[in-house]
């Protein structure tokens, strides 16, 4: 039986040129393990659309490591709105969420204007992204920032087959997936609830 293909913190520059080559990738998150690819590599969202046997219309979140890097989102809107939905971005910042050990994720519009990938948005017209505070998972993101994917989005979806519980360690998330994905071997930040969902438009806690 051949080896599990696991990288270490330090090797996200491999981890980066796997991702970039349509690889999945399972990894801790804020809490429980995601499951992961680069945004746009159409090849790699299908690979974990059948991994997981997901309902396709649902979307996936996706992780950056700065609301900096969602200007562009914002880009054919006024610039009053642009400038409001960035101060709201701003003010959950990596010490907030920390201390309330619970990450964020926005509820975005799309405008028609940016082309993403439809599995990302499913059935909706809003992306969910989250800013994470993981150190590790910032600096993957950074890695991943190139001119296809220019908001360095990683996706980030539970590490499970549909049905089953989010893998709670890298022993179970091989116990799941076994040789079809790459694993990082790194710390989750513990955090003790799950995710907030808020709607960058309305404001509206959905979660």
């Amino acid at each position: 039986m051949p080896e599990y293909n696991v990288y270490q913190a330090h090797e996200l520059a491999q981890v980066s040129q796997s991702l970039k080559a349509h690889g999945v990738l399972a990894y801790p998150s804020e809490s429980v393990w995601g499951l992961g690819c680069d945004a746009f590599d159409k090849v790699a969202l299908e690979r974990i659309i059948s991994l997981k046997s997901r309902d396709i219309g649902k979307g996936l979140i996706v992780l950056t490591d700065t609301h900096e890097k969602l200007r562009p989102l914002f880009g054919t809107l006024p610039t009053d709105v642009s400038q409001r939905y960035l101060h709201k971005l701003a003010v959950l910042d990596d010490t907030a969420m920390i201390t309330a050990k619970q990450a964020t994720t926005w509820l975005i519009p799309v405008p028609k204007q940016v082309n993403l990938p439809k599995i990302l948005t499913g059935e909706f017209d809003t992306l969910a992204v989250r800013i994470t505070p993981h150190p590790v998972l910032k600096a993957l993101c950074q890695q991943l920032t190139t001119d296809d994917n220019p908001y360095g989005f990683l996706v980030s979806t539970s590490c499970n087959p549909s049905g089953q519980s989010p893998a709670q360690s890298l022993a179970q998330a091989q116990a799941y997936f076994g040789h079809q994905v790459a694993y990082l071997d790194t710390q989750s930040l513990n955090f003790s609830k799950p995710s907030q969902i808020i709607d960058l438009q309305t404001h509206q806690i959905i979660r």
